[in-house]
C-alpha cells in the first residue's frame, strides 16, 4: 500500500513538475519549482501528525475518507482549469527507436550527465541517513514511536517556509551558488549524528538533513526541465526514476553497512555526501543566470 501511494504521489509530481516547465522559461522556474517542492514538503511535515491526531477521532476507516474527500475538493477546485492545463500538452508521435534515441541524448550530453548522476547519489545519501534515522534515534535515545516521531518533526519543515525563497534565490543567482550547500548541509546533518548531543536537538538535526534535501533536489528538478526539450516529460520521468533508483539503492546500502555499526554507515555516507559538495562548485559552475533571451540558466 505504502508503495502504491507513494508511486502514484510521484506520477502526480513528475506531472506538476512537466506542467511548471511548459508554462515558465528557464530562467523563471526557481519560484514556482520552490513553491511546488514546499507544498509537497509542508504535506509530509504536517500530513502525518495531522494523521496520527485524527485516527482517534474518525479511525483509520474515516481518515481514509478524509483523505478522499480532500482529494475530490482538489479536484473541484481544478475542474476550471482543465482546457488551461490541457493546452500545454504538446503531441508526442514516434517510434519506440525514437523514444530509445530521446533517453540518449539526455544521457549522452554532459549536463545530463552530471545532472542525474547527482540526483541518484544524492538520493541515496538522503534516503538512507532518513529511512534509519527512527533505528538510531530509538537505539541511541531508547525512544518509543511518539517520540521519534516528534524527533522527526522538523524533516519538511524548511521545505515548506523556505522552498519559495531557495527558488526565487535560483533564479537570481542562479543554481552555481546554491547547489553545492545543499550537499555540505547534507553531509553536516550526518556528521552531527556521530556526536553525542541532547535528545532535544534531534529536531533541529533533522532540519538541517531536511534542508539539504531541499536545496538539491529541486534545483536539479529545474535544470531537467530545460534538458528534454519538447519531450520535457521524458526528462523529468527519468529524473522520478532515477531518484527512485537512488532511494531504494541508498536505504539497501545503509542497511548493509549497519553491520558495522552506525559511525562507520553515517561517517561513509557523510563522506560521499561531502564529496558530492566539493565535486558540485566544479560540475556545476555553468548553471549561473541568463540573459532573458536565451532561456538557459
Amino acid at each position: 500500500m505504502a508503495d502504491r501511494d507513494r508511486d502514484w504521489r510521484e506520477r502526480r509530481r513528475t506531472l506538476a513538475l512537466t506542467l511548471v516547465g511548459r508554462l515558465y522559461p528557464y530562467e523563471q522556474r526557481g519560484r514556482p519549482l520552490g513553491w511546488l517542492f514546499g507544498a509537497m514538503a509542508g504535506g509530509m511535515a504536517f500530513g502525518s501528525p495531522l494523521g496520527a491526531m485524527l485516527v482517534p477521532v474518525v479511525g483509520w476507516q474515516g481518515l481514509f475518507i478524509v483523505v478522499g474527500a480532500a482529494g475530490a475538493a482538489l479536484l473541484l477546485a481544478l475542474l476550471p482549469y482543465r482546457s488551461f492545463i490541457a493546452a500545454t500538452a504538446q503531441p508526442v508521435t514516434g517510434t519506440l527507436r525514437d523514444l530509445l534515441r530521446g533517453y540518449a541524448d539526455l544521457l549522452g550530453s554532459p549536463r545530463g550527465q552530471r545532472t542525474y548522476g547527482f540526483v541518484l547519489v544524492n538520493s541515496m545519501f538522503h534516503s538512507g541517513v532518513f529511512t534509519w534515522l527512527g533505528v538510531y534515534f530509538e537505539q541511541k535515545y531508547h525512544l518509543g514511536a511518539v517520540g521519534i516521531g516528534l524527533a522527526l518533526l522538523g524533516y519538511g519543515v524548511p521545505g515548506f517556509a523556505f522552498g519559495p525563497v531557495i527558488g526565487r534565490a535560483a533564479d537570481r543567482w542562479g543554481r552555481s551558488r546554491l547547489l553545492p550547500i545543499g550537499p555540505f548541509l547534507g553531509a553536516l546533518a550526518a556528521a552531527t549524528l556521530l556526536l553525542d548531543f541532547p535528545m532535544v536537538l534531534a529536531p533541529a538535526v533533522a532540519m538541517v538533513l531536511s534542508l539539504g534535501y531541499d536545496m538539491t533536489q529541486p534545483l536539479f528538478a529545474g535544470i531537467v526541465t530545460s534538458l528534454g526539450g519538447k519531450c520535457a516529460g521524458q526528462a523529468m520521468g527519468l529524473n522520478v526514476f532515477t531518484l527512485f533508483v537512488g532511494f531504494g539503492l541508498g536505504s539497501l546500502i545503509f542497511g548493509e553497512l549497519l553491520r558495522l555499526g552506525f559511525g562507520v554507515a553515517l561517517g561513509l555516507f557523510a563522506g560521499v555526501e561531502l564529496i558530492l559538495a566539493l565535486l558540485s562548485l566544479w560540475l556545476f559552475r555553468s548553471e549561473v543566470p541568463a540573459p532573458a533571451n536565451t532561456g538557459r540558466g
